[in-house]
């Protein structure tokens, strides 16, 4: 059999080599079946890349085909083609959720509406593969159901095949799925295409009631590959609680504002706020739909605790939105519904202010956000028994002892904080129960933790707003099933993480299930610490993790506080150059006060804090530059008393009060020092000041002017004139006549010589 050259062949039929002589094999040869094996083995690969990155025929990648399979991967396959939704790829695509039953109880369906989105395959191609698996034991089996990327287990009732997209009655918002629910134990475990019923207890299980995971997965019917896959929860209640699971949910209304780049001097002259960026159009408008979403419909009536950020307000009014902030305020009338909390004007740490001793700007932080609301007709709801209607600290961040005491101090007296602050708080199963902490200070708060879970649903998949609130109530029914009926109550708090902005979508979607839920009660945080009059006791004492002042200052939080302290003083002495009867002086201060606190926000980085207080420092700036000494001066001393002008120009729009400071080497002013300090006040345009002086000598020399703020000695311009004096003083006059009179004597006595020499040559001289 012949062969082409450079072919492979069978051990014992090489080819001859092909030498000059053409016999024999040739050292060539191997290196030439080297080269074809490197060669085909490269084309091998590239085939396989390409074929496992593209896929068109949906076939599983050369690498995999040809790798054999362990046996926890057969399994894997196995279980996969039980649940009847194995993918063999993923294609581009989503699915999300868009509606479905928070609960099922006997004789009710479980609806499900879902969206494809960009990049599924055509309609004709799409179905839907349904797997539910058994109820759930616990919260952690929960949260493993709710990450994973599918529940672990078996399902107990499955789709044999993807049912058809298209028979799910597809329209522009996507389709609706129903499925029957059997919970006694006749429906099997295959969901029909014709009349899909899900059995609860098909499988055997023994479960009567409780949260069931259900794994919807898009498939591409032609290629069998999964498009996109989400797992929710199937709430499934026979009876309504005896004692519901108080659930009390903090709902921030609050945008992110950061620093301005490079503002010009025109724009902070004008505009202080100008420091900082303005909430995105469509930030101001989720904020607008949050609003309406708590007060139409079940928003109006179930209860939630809201914290209204008052830089945000400021934003909402300024951005053409004053309704949005009317809507709040007629929201906080109903205070047993919508509990407002006193918030500061910016969200801060208030353990990173008060350990790097800055307790002073969580004070002002919390007076301001109070002023704000109260000016926009929002009243903070009372929270008994916290004197003078005070409302509770409501943190994500650690607390330590300073910062209780001025908590304390401020009139704070309950706390929301997160589990992991304290060292061991009572709980009742996952529920939290309130408790006692004290503080070294002699301040004594009632607390309760925060659920992290709970907290984490917020963000977790903030594309699917709908799955999101879904997986939320759904851990909230498997809190409740943990321990249901019970004759006490239990109770959870959700603070959503710091930074976070509220979707409107996945409140609207809680508000909604949480009206009329069997098992879950909702409530504001006033009326979960009214459900416990009486704190729980701790075990090992209820004891905060951080230490006071452990975070060590600003290290712990990154915060400038040098130049917090800086900006401040700075603002204290413009204040106090400004005449009080002028309108700017009850604004401008406190323009420039909020960009301080605005700096202080925990969701901004320390290099945005940064730049927010350098801006700050730039606005005042502007305001200074309105005043300035007139430029190059030189005044004339012909005499050694005399009168010097002094010229300031101001442009600013009101009176700029401070004090004029002279300064010469070579003047002598009126108090008989070379130094004169006093007030003077500027108006719009030029300002003349005489000045007596005395010159102590004659020639050239500078005299230096400073003007500077009343408070702080704050330096608002400075300049220098030049001073020329040719007065003479009287010892000067006389030694010059004396000179004269030398000199004149001199030339008398000289010229006598000279004719008295003249005269005796010339009577000496021959006639």
């Amino acid at each position: 059999m012949s062969r082409e050259p450079g072919s492979l062949c069978p051990s014992g039929n090489r080819p001859r080599g092909f030498g000059p002589t053409g016999d024999g094999p040739a050292p060539v040869i191997g290196v030439g079946l080297r080269r074809a094996r490197f060669v085909a083995v490269v084309v091998l690969l590239a085939v396989a890349m390409v074929v496992g990155m593209i896929d068109p025929l949906g076939l599983p990648p050369i690498a995999s085909a040809l790798a054999p399979a362990s046996p926890a991967a057969s399994l894997s396959a196995a279980s996969a083609s039980a649940a009847s939704a194995a993918p063999a790829s993923t294609s581009p695509g989503s699915l999300s959720l868009t509606y479905q039953s928070p609960w099922v109880s006997p004789g009710q369906p479980f609806d499900i509406k879902l969206r494809a989105g960009p990049g599924a395959p055509p309609v004709a191609d799409l179905g839907v593969s349904v797997a539910v698996y058994g109820c759930l034991s616990s919260v952690s089996s929960f949260d493993q159901a709710a990450t994973s990327s599918s529940p672990s287990g078996t399902p107990i009732s499955r789709t044999a095949s993807p049912l058809p997209w298209s028979g799910l009655h597809p329209d522009a918002t996507g389709v609706d799925l129903s499925l029957g629910v059997d919970a006694t134990g006749s429906a099997s475990s295959t969901i029909s295409p014709g009349h899909p019923v899900i059995g609860l207890r098909s499988a055997g299980t023994s479960c009567q009631a409780g949260v069931f995971p259900v794994r919807l997965q898009l498939v591409n019917t032609t290629s069998n590959t999964t498009v996109a896959s989400l797992t929710t929860f199937l709430v499934y209640v026979t009876m309504p609680a005896a004692q519901k699971l108080r659930f009390a949910m903090v709902v921030p209304v609050s945008t992110s504002v950061g620093p301005t780049s490079h503002p010009t001097t025109a724009q902070l002259l004008t505009t202080p706020s100008a420091a900082l960026t303005r909430p995105t159009v469509d930030a101001l408008a989720g904020i607008n739909q949050l609003v309406a979403a708590l007060s139409t419909g079940a928003g109006a009536t179930v209860p939630v605790t809201i914290t209204a950020n008052a830089q945000t307000l400021q934003s909402l009014t300024s951005g053409g939105h004053p309704s949005t902030v009317s809507a709040l305020a007629g929201l906080s009338a109903t205070p047993a519904v919508h509990q407002f909390a006193l918030s500061p004007y910016a969200p801060v740490d208030a353990s990173g202010l008060v350990d790097a001793e800055l307790g002073s700007e969580l004070l002002t932080q919390l007076n301001r956000g109070d002023q704000i609301l109260a000016d926009d007709g929002i009243n903070l709801s009372a929270t008994p028994p916290a004197p003078g209607g005070s409302s509770p600290w409501i943190t994500n961040d650690g607390l330590d002892d300073n910062t209780l005491g001025q908590l304390a101090a401020t009139g704070y007296n309950q706390l929301i904080l997160p589990a992991a602050d304290v060292m061991s708080s009572p709980v009742n199963g996952s529920g939290a129960e309130p408790f006692t902490i004290n503080s070294s200070h002699g301040s004594s708060f009632t607390a309760i933790t925060s659920n992290a879970d709970l907290s984490d649903r917020f963000t977790v998949d903030p594309g699917d707003p709908v799955l999101a609130a879904a997986q939320l109530l759904g851990e909230l029914a498997q809190i409740y099933f943990e321990y249901p009926n019970l004759s006490t109550a239990r109770a959870v708090v959700a603070v959503p993480p710091n930074g976070w902005t509220a979707n409107p979508i996945l409140i609207a979607t809680l508000v909604a299930d949480l009206a009329n839920n069997p098992i879950t009660q909702a409530v504001t945080v006033a009326g979960l610490f009214q459900a416990f009059p009486s704190p729980a006791p701790c075990r090992n004492g209820c004891r905060l993790t951080s230490s006071s002042g452990s975070s060590g200052s600003s290290a712990g939080t990154g915060l400038p506080v040098s130049a917090v302290r800086n900006q401040r003083d700075r603002i204290a002495g413009l204040t106090s150059s400004i005449s009080p009867t002028s309108p700017v002086a009850r604004t401008l201060p406190v323009q420039l006060g909020d960009l301080v606190l605005a700096s202080e926000s925990e969701n901004l980085k320390s290099s945005q804090q940064a730049s927010v207080l350098r801006n700050v420092n730039a606005a005042i700036n502007a305001q200074f530059a309105q005043v300035f000494v007139s430029g190059d001066q030189t005044v004339t001393l012909t005499s050694r008393n005399g009168l010097i002008p002094v010229s300031i120009d101001s442009k600013a729009p009101y009176p700029v009060t401070g004090t004029l400071t002279l300064t010469s080497d070579e003047l002598l002013f009126a108090n008989g020092t070379r130094r004169l300090s006093r007030p003077a006040t500027l108006t719009t345009s030029t300002n003349n000041f005489y000045i007596n002086v005395k010159a102590r000598t004659s020639g050239e020399f500078k005299l230096e002017i400073t003007f500077r703020s009343p408070t702080g000695g704050l330096v608002i311009t400075s300049g220098v004139i030049n001073v020329r004096s040719t007065a003479t003083s009287v010892v000067g006059v006389l030694l010059s006549l004396g000179a004269v009179a030398v000199l004149l004597a001199w030339w008398v006595r000289t010229g006598i010589r000279r004719r008295k020499r003249q005269r005796t040559e010339d009577a000496a001289a021959p006639s």
